[in-house]
């Protein structure tokens, strides 16, 4: 997906997020959330990063949208 100018980064460490299929079950998620633009787990780190439109989404969402796929995050970096 093409990158628009208001496009920022976050990393969320995910507590529980243990295994390939956890960490496909949150990015088949949050790519469905309009204003994500790209997303990209790691389990090694217990990471996700998320590029995201912050004019159509803001983090709380994001974190919210992990949640709700069953697992405890919070924002841990945050690039413009």
């Amino acid at each position: 997906m093409r990158a628009s100018a208001n496009t920022k980064r976050a990393v969320f460490a995910v507590r529980g997020m243990s295994c390939t299929t956890c960490a496909l079950g949150i990015e088949k998620r949050l790519e469905r959330v309009k204003g994500v633009e790209s997303v990209s787990a790691g389990i090694m780190l217990n990471q996700v990063y998320v590029d995201y439109d912050d004019t159509k989404i803001d983090l709380e969402k994001v974190t919210e949208e992990i949640r709700k796929a069953g697992y405890a995050s919070h924002v841990v970096r945050k690039a413009e």
